[in-house]
Parts: C-alpha cells; sequence; structure tokens
C-alpha cells in the first residue's frame, strides 16, 4: 500500500488513545424482510456495521503480510480472492472464507502466520475467528440500514477481473465465464513461468523423486554435490524439457550452499550467459564479466547450453571460460535438451568440450514414478487427491513432470476457485481426461511392431533384430517413432524391445522420421496410415 492506514481512527491498540464513543442511535424499528430474499448472513451484517472501507483495507494490508510469509502458490490457493476481515472487536478479529474446505486447511495449517500478519500490521496480539461464507442465520428482520446494504449488494459492480481483484463480501459473485477465466491464468502462469539465476530453495535432493527413468542422473548429481571439482570435473544432464533437469541442478546448488558455503557459486542460462557478455562489450566491461565467471566462480552451472548454437562470439567466450575453470579444478554443470553430437550450429571445439563432460540422460518416468511424484506435489501444494483421480492422471500424462504438475495446478485452481472436492468425475472434466479411450486402445510396443512389420510385409524377427539393411532400417525406424508417439515409454525401453539398441539411437530413428514426414509425402501418409489402423 503507498499511504499506511490510521488503524488509530478506529480501533483500541496497545499505546493509542481509544476510539471516540459514538453517540447513541436512534431505536431504528425492524422491518420484516420478504423471505424471498435471502438475508444477509451474520459475517456480512457485521462488515457493513464496522464500515466496509475500514475493513477492506486492513484485509488488503493483512493479504499482503500474508503473501510475504509462505508458499505463493498456496497463498493463491487459499488466501486470493477467498479471504476478507469481517469485524476487529476486543482481541479477536474475525475473518470470513468462501469454503469449508478453506477454513478447515487456514485452521490447520496457516493459524501463526496470520496472527504474526495481524501482530505486525495491528501492533498487538489477536486472536482469530473463522467463518464460512453464507453461513445460515436465525435472523428473519433487519434494520432500514441493513436493507439499505442488501439493495446495494445487487447492484454493486462486477469486478473487471476475478484474477486480480480482492474478494469483498459486498461484490457480487462471478459468473461462470470469470472462474474458469481464473483457473486457467493460474495454470498459465505455472506453463509460462521462466527461470532466473537465482537457486529455489524448494528444490531439494530430499523432494526429487527417484525411479528407473532419472536414477543414474540423481546419483551423478549428488557426487558433483558432494565433491566439486573432484569426482566429475563436467557433468552434462541431458533429456527432453520438463523432466527434472532444473530440478536437479537446483538441488545440486541448494546441497553444495548448505555443505560447503564458502564455494561461490554461479547459476545462469546460456541465453543469460550471453546477453550478459554482449552487455559488457557495450559497456567496455569485458574485462569484469570475464574476471566474473574465472575467479569469482568456484561452481558455474548453465542451464539450457544448447541455446549457444550459431551464436559465433558467445561459443568463443564460452570456451575460454570453459578450459580456465577446469584448468583451476572447478566444477561445470550443464543442462540441455539433446547430447552434444546432436546440437546443431555449434563449432567443432565447443562440441568437443562438452563432449568431455559427462553425459547423464533424464528420461520420461513410468507410471510409478509418475504416481509418486503427484502424490509428492499435491502434498506440497496442500492439494487432497484420492488414489483413483492420482492413478487416473499418471496413466494418461505420460509426457513430463511439468505437465503432471500442470494438473496439479488446475485441480488447486478448482478447488479454491470452483469450492468442489476433487473427485474423479471433476479432474475427468476439467483435464480432459478419459481413461477409458486410453484402456480401449490397448496398443503396445508389440502391436505396433507387428502392425509395422506386416505392413512392410517383413519378418517381425528382422524388424526387432540386428540387420541394417535399407529393407528393414526405415520400417524399424517408423516402428520406433510410432511407439515413442502412441504409448511414450522411455527410450531405454522402446530401443530395449528392437535388441537393446540404446537410447541415442532410438532417439535418432524418431528424429529422422519426424524430418522426413515433414518433406516425403509418401512416408508421411504410410505413418499416418499406420496410426489409424492401430
Amino acid at each position: 500500500m503507498t499511504q499506511k492506514f490510521p488503524f488509530n481512527h478506529f480501533l483500541k491498540l496497545d499505546g493509542l488513545t481509544e476510539a471516540p464513543v459514538p453517540t447513541k442511535a436512534p431505536k431504528i424499528t425492524p422491518i420484516v424482510v420478504d423471505k424471498s430474499i435471502n438475508p444477509l448472513s451474520a459475517a456480512q451484517k457485521k462488515i457493513h456495521e464496522f464500515g466496509s472501507d475500514e475493513l477492506k483495507t486492513i484485509t488488503e494490508e493483512l493479504l499482503e503480510h500474508i503473501k510475504n510469509l509462505m508458499n505463493s502458490n498456496k497463498f493463491h490457493a487459499y488466501f486470493t480472492n477467498t479471504f476478507t476481515v469481517s469485524e476487529i472487536k476486543h482481541d479477536v478479529v474475525e475473518v470470513v472464507v468462501t469454503t469449508s474446505f478453506i477454513k478447515k486447511m487456514i485452521e490447520n495449517h496457516y493459524q501463526e502466520i496470520i496472527k504474526q500478519a495481524l501482530h505486525e500490521i495491528l501492533g498487538k496480539n489477536y486472536g482469530f475467528e473463522i467463518q464460512v461464507l453464507g453461513t445460515p442465520t436465525n435472523t428473519t428482520s433487519l434494520s432500514s440500514n441493513n436493507e439499505n446494504i442488501l439493495n446495494t449488494l445487487k447492484t454493486t459492480k462486477k469486478p473487471e477481473s476475478v484474477k486480480t481483484s480482492t474478494f469483498f463480501i459486498e461484490e457480487l459473485e462471478p459468473t461462470k465465464d470469470d472462474l474458469y477465466k481464473a483457473i486457467d491464468s493460474q495454470v498459465i502462469e505455472h506453463n509460462t513461468a521462466t527461470s532466473t539465476n537465482q537457486i529455489d530453495q524448494n528444490k531439494t535432493f530430499n523432494n526429487f523423486i527417484i525411479g528407473p527413468s532419472n536414477n543414474i542422473a540423481h546419483a551423478l548429481s549428488m557426487a558433483v554435490a558432494k565433491d566439486p571439482g573432484k569426482t566429475y570435473p563436467a557433468l552434462y544432464i541431458y533429456g527432453n524439457s520438463g523432466l527434472g533437469k532444473t530440478h536437479l541442478i537446483h538441488a545440486i546448488a541448494n546441497h553444495v550452499h548448505t555443505q560447503k558455503p564458502n564455494l561461490r557459486i554461479c547459476m545462469t542460462s546460456a541465453n543469460r550467459f550471453m546477453n550478459e557478455m554482449v552487455e559488457s562489450m557495450k559497456t567496455n566491461q569485458h574485462f569484469e564479466f570475464r574476471r566474473k565467471y574465472t575467479e569469482k566462480t568456484d561452481f558455474l552451472i548453465i542451464d539450457d547450453i544448447h541455446e549457444l548454437k550459431n551464436r559465433t562470439g558467445t561459443q568463443n567466450e564460452f570456451f575460454n571460460i570453459f578450459n580456465e575453470l577446469l584448468d583451476r579444478g572447478k566444477q561445470l554443470v550443464f543442462t540441455s535438451d539433446k547430447p552434444p553430437k546432436e546440437i546443431d550450429g555449434i563449432e567443432e571445439r565447443i562440441r568437443t568440450r562438452l563432449s568431455s563432460a559427462l553425459p547423464v540422460e533424464v528420461q520420461q518416468p513410468d507410471l510409478e514414478t509418475r504416481i509418486a511424484i503427484l502424490k509428492k506435489k499435491a502434498v506440497e501444494k496442500d492439494i487432497y487427491l484420492s488414489d483413483d483421480v492420482v492413478n487416473l492422471i499418471a496413466k494418461c500424462v505420460k509426457s513430463n513432470i511439468r505437465e503432471l504438475e500442470g494438473c496439479l495446478i488446475k485441480l488447486g485452481a478448482v478447488t479454491s476457485i470452483l469450492k468442489v472436492d476433487i473427485d474423479l468425475e471433476v479432474a475427468k472434466e476439467h483435464l480432459k481426461l478419459n481413461e477409458e479411450l486410453e484402456n480401449q486402445k490397448n496398443v503396445t510396443i508389440e502391436s505396433i511392431a507387428k502392425s509395422v512389420a506386416s505392413f512392410y510385409k517383413i519378418p517381425i524377427g528382422d524388424l526387432r533384430g540386428k540387420a541394417k539393411t535399407k529393407e528393414v532400417a526405415l520400417p524399424r525406424q517408423v516402428a520406433m517413432y510410432l511407439i515413442n508417439k502412441m504409448i511414450k515409454p522411455t527410450l531405454k525401453e522402446n530401443g530395449h524391445y528392437f535388441s537393446g539398441r540404446d537410447h541415442s539411437t532410438v532417439l535418432h530413428a524418431i528424429n529422422t522420421i519426424k524430418d522426413r514426414i515433414k518433406v516425403e509425402s509418401i512416408l508421411a501418409q504410410q505413418v499416418l496410415d499406420l496410426e489409424k489402423n492401430l
């Protein structure tokens, strides 16, 4: 807030003069209200007896303090558009929330945070009581003043944005379209969040879910964090987007910061590295730029190193810094969406340097790992999901962890904004998932391979075998491509079916077919026909 609210004008605070005693109001004869009109709840009457403008200001101030004391996702789930101060009397602050679920979550988890925030803005210790909006009241009559307020409620203009406005009881209920837009905005905010060079303290080894797809990457990351610059001076973690590479580098940084606080950690991305270098050239600070990365850094982490492609000047600077840090015995960690040999647009000497780092791939998580990830993140976000909902999401969302987390963000928004509990039908409706369709397809690696072998009129044994002739190589690549697209197993699982071929061979096959069907219409039609018939 830009202006400090004058709480002393209407609150009795320690060390302040008591508010003046108002003159006695004339007695007002109660007016019986038509039963067709819903009477104001007790909470609504209390707000307006005290003064809505004052209570709005207190609510805004309180929410601002609470926001600074807790996780932002949890704040949005349980306080944004759901929480308002209804009355302050003696040593108790009464608040109103929109659902009994939110009331329960606040009482169980956030009482101390609210008490701390109240003390900070009101200058003394206050207790608080929580009511749920719309709680029935036995009152069947209203004063003329409250009747006027009821009329005002009916004509109050709806706020322009559900997401940006604070919830107040006198505002009209938002439309269903507004609520759905608010849900979508939280999902979009999650999906478009960009990484920074700040270490995320919430990403640690303790809350990283380990499975067959990432156990080697996790073990090597732990080894680097425990003994920087010694065991593996350069580590190269690669894999598709959203599989946990960023979590690992932040976990490494957090561990080093805790166990070896004297080490200077520099975390950046290839894009920020380039922008920083360009800016240093413009301002004649290139010497300081180089010094920052060579003399003032003990542990360098660069995310998305593949973004160096086609940037000759940045590659040259990176080459020199890479060499100097290794000569000094420092630690380097890189992440990328592909191994060094598959990055286009980089000089051979850069490719060689990156290839000298220890490579480790993070693959798509299997079903058990996806279930474990969902349960862990649901607890972190205070979202209750039954096992059948968790299993539904895990079976239908296979591509990456970020998409799994996006499902949780959306369900959390549905709970807090639509005020509904998440069951199987609600999850299917809002996440557009259909487990029955997934099961009806019954497509397996075996069924795809047999279909491809039949289409190209080659024995299934040749398709799976070691032969590399042209007649077999193309069908095998098509099979690997379709298996990846329709089932989404890990690259290792895909290659294992074809006589234990390694993940790089499978990735090459997938990318080859992706590129060829863009320019070869006959092959594109063949792949399309195969997919339709499966």
